[in-house]
């Protein structure tokens, strides 16, 4: 066996011999024939770039979930809620296997991999036992552990260990970045993803640590220079202390410094807080850039975006559009190119004006549609969230709209979309807009998919969906609405389900299949089995209402389905306490058509009791027209006179002769 690997391996290998001979013999000829032959020059390729070639080739499956969750098929999240509580519980076994590791590092003394992985070893605790120096310091801020190099700095200088004013830069700079404590892990890819909504909910407030060991350590530093007022300033205006951030600022014109061009944008985005008014805000801005220009610093994008941002405060304004526009043209006169933040305060600018429509998305489109955009500043991914929402309530636009769906789609550009929380509003966005504009066809193209596994409708939307197929009497798409309403435990809301009978009740045309009448029929008791369950559990606290109970017994007649009609009539007669208003007259009399011709006399007298109960006006006219359409036997006359009193019943015979005679 091991011979004929080696002859196999062999002759494959002479085979290659060959063919690479063949192809510079090849090579040769075409020289020498006078044919010039272009070599392409070396491409650096990763490890990974043949899987992501192979990735490009496979379109993404609208009936498969994401990937993250299929673990057990049977388990797969159908909800927001629980995509989020199985994403983070996953990453959260990840953690306590971390936490275990760190706990009891005795436990862990072998070795797992060789060259032995960092990351799969015990985290090191430094303490006073611990032989450090300035290197060890130097490692721990390169590996941007701020708890390690905090622990690590303070012990050295206890030992009276003298530590560089680079090294103290280094660290100054990693503390400001960081705001004195420990970032969120990169491993942890789905923390991330959910917890950015709430860092962006943040984006104005005050969260520096004043007493932190940033400043600390700046008040310790002798004589500091340009670099460490520029660090202090970024880290202040990151975390939104802006009044101590201009502060320094000024200390440090003071002072002669030239400071660096990030600086100076934190300077400028301090004009949100520290100025009042527009022309203030707009003055401020002007003297950082004068400032900058007398010191020989060029502004780069992010001034631009810096400047934009400010403007967006004072977007009421009407000189902040022309302000907008001159910072615009005097960055083209740095080859400054726009990126998708600055497109996104521009959309903030030009369209917070409700009455005057701004076509500036339109503008920005044009630009952007056939390129391949990539993440330039953070604010970048607010963009298309942006964009979407200026489609549905700036322009009201289908068209535009879909212009940027199809910008997200392009590429990679997916990944501009942020976090769960702009991808979310993104699509309630989308959604409604479609729901607005066109046919149901079309919305249903793009519900199939991207819901449930992209997107799953909050409440709001599954209204507006359902409202649109009651407009388009899509009576075939209610099954399949109603299912995934109970899969997105939405059938606790009334409005839903108060939209979905109406519509229901609102299309029952006499020209549908009679398998169609049936599916309808079916599909009301569901609807009422299902939130009657719910409701017996706790699960919901909806009521009843007479109009909601009445539809559904509508419904349920036209697919002749007499048995739930029935149920609900009893379930008006025994909890009438219960349930808010009653069913209008007209559903009673189609109840008693239905029975009369069907001849169900039980169901006709259950119905006739409900009706005494509540003392219909039309009561006597119902008793009329059983006595009159309806053969009677003895016992079921007598029924009947024993049910509405005998009096009464008599009158009403007489009643009979007197129009007979």
């Amino acid at each position: 066996m091991l011979n004929n690997y080696r002859t196999a391996f062999l002759r494959k290998s002479n085979e290659t011999i060959q063919l690479f001979r063949l192809s510079s013999n090849t090579l040769e000829k075409s020289s020498s024939n006078g044919i010039k032959i272009d070599i392409p020059k070396y491409i650096n390729r990763s490890s990974t770039d043949i899987l992501k070639a192979i990735s490009s080739t496979i379109q993404r499956d609208p009936t498969a979930a994401h990937y993250k969750y299929h673990d057990d098929p049977y388990l797969i999240p159908v909800s927001n809620f629980q995509k989020r509580a199985y994403a983070l519980s996953q990453e959260s076994g990840r953690k306590a296997a971390h936490w275990i590791l760190n706990q009891h590092p005795e436990l862990f003394n072998h070795k797992v991999a060789f060259p032995p992985i960092e990351k799969f070893y015990p985290k090191v605790v430094y303490d006073e036992n611990c032989d450090l120096d300035e290197n060890e310091l130097k490692i721990i801020i390169e590996k941007a552990i701020v708890s390690d190099a905090i622990a690590v700095y303070n012990l050295l200088k206890k030992k009276n260990i003298e530590i560089s004013s680079d090294t103290q830069q280094s660290l100054l700079e990693l503390v400001c970045f960081y705001n004195n404590q420990d970032n969120l892990e990169e491993d942890w890819i789905e923390e991330r993803w959910y917890t950015q909504a709430n860092n962006n909910r943040e984006e104005y407030r005050n969260t520096w640590k004043s007493n932190g060991f940033a400043m600390t350590l700046f008040s310790t530093i002798k004589s500091p220079n340009s670099h460490h007022y520029s660090i202090i300033i970024q880290g202040m205006a990151k975390y939104n202390q802006f009044e101590e951030a201009y502060n320094l600022y000024k200390e440090a014109n003071e002072k002669g410094f030239v400071l660096s061009i990030n600086a100076y944008n934190s300077a400028i985005k301090t004009a949100i807080y520290v100025k009042e008014g527009a022309d203030h805000k707009w003055l401020h801005i002007q003297e950082i850039l004068t400032q900058m220009h007398n010191s020989g610093v060029s502004m780069n994008l992010y001034t631009l975006n810096s400047i934009l941002s400010v403007l967006t405060t004072m977007a009421t304004n009407s000189e902040s559009k022309k302000y907008a526009l001159k910072t615009i043209a005097e960055a083209k006169q740095f080859d400054i190119e726009p990126c998708l933040a600055s497109y996104y305060y521009l959309l903030q600018i030009f369209c917070s004006d409700k009455k005057n429509k701004s076509t500036i998305l339109v503008d920005i489109l044009n630009l952007i549609e056939e390129k391949s955009l990539s993440i330039k500043d953070l604010a970048d991914i607010n963009f298309f969230t942006a964009a979407m929402e200026n489609c549905r309530y700036h322009l009201q636009s289908i068209d535009i709209a879909l212009r940027v769906h199809s910008v997200l789609l392009k590429k990679k550009n997916y990944n501009l979309i942020g976090d769960s929380y702009n991808e979310s509003v993104y699509y309630r966005n989308f959604f409604a807009i479609l729901c607005q504009n066109e046919s149901v066809e079309f919305l249903m193209k793009y519900y199939n998919d991207l819901v449930p596994h992209i997107y799953i409708p909050e409440p709001a939307i599954t209204e507006l969906i359902v409202k649109t197929l009651n407009v388009a009497a899509a009576v075939e798409l209610y099954p399949k609405i109603w299912s995934d309403i109970l899969m997105f435990d939405q059938a606790d809301r009334e409005p839903i389900i108060t939209e979905l009978i109406d519509g229901m009740a609102q299309n029952l045309f006499p020209s549908f299949e009679q398998s169609i009448k049936e599916k309808l029929g079916l599909l009301s008791g569901t609807i009422y089995d299902a939130i009657e369950e719910r409701k017996e559990t706790g699960k919901i606290k909806m009521s009843w209402t007479g109009t909601m109970l009445g539809n559904l017994i509508n419904i349920c007649l036209f697919g002749d389905n007499i048995n739930k009609a029935t149920e609900i009539i009893v379930k008006l007669h025994k909890n009438q306490n219960e349930i808010i208003g009653i069913p209008d007259s007209p559903t009673i009399a189609i109840f008693l058509d239905y029975c009369i011709e069907k001849n169900y006399f039980n169901e006709l007298l259950k119905c006739i009791e409900y009706s005494l109960e509540v003392n219909y006006p039309e009561l006597d006219d119902f008793i009329l027209k059983i006595m009159t359409k309806m053969t009677l036997s003895s016992m079921q006359r007598a029924h009947l006179s024993k049910l509405v009193g005998t009096e009464h019943y008599v009158e009403i015979e007489n009643k009979i002769e007197f129009v007979s005679s």
